[in-house]
């Protein structure tokens, strides 16, 4: 039986866009297209969301937490000149990403058990 977790989708966006807001973090959504990521500029504090993403709907808050990661991660601005050229490859910082964006939605889910 499939179980509609769209409240629940809903209640993680607005942690996670709480979350950005209290750590100075701006947000932009934006469309483009399907195979543009989304991306964040560090030295801004800003994250940019591309609502046309092919994969968009079920990624929505891990993209979001994940493009916060990217933020919260402390690390120089090394790829913003260049973050599409290496798309698909695993570096150090985008694996980074990607387990804070995983530690946050688990931090949300955990929250509401």
């Amino acid at each position: 039986m499939a179980v509609n977790n769209s409240h629940r989708k809903n209640q993680l966006i607005t942690y996670l866009f709480n979350y950005a807001y209290d750590h100075d973090i701006g947000y932009i959504f934006f469309e483009s297209a399907p195979n543009n990521p989304s991306l964040s500029f560090k030295n801004e504090r800003e994250i940019c969301i591309n609502m046309n993403w092919h994969h968009h709907s079920p990624e929505v808050p891990f993209t979001i937490a994940h493009e916060i990661g990217h933020i919260m991660d402390g690390r120089p601005n090394l790829k913003q000149y260049n973050c599409c050229l290496d798309y698909g490859g695993l570096d150090d910082e985008e694996r980074d990403a990607d387990i804070y964006g995983l530690h946050s939605s688990n931090l949300m889910q955990s929250l509401k058990e």
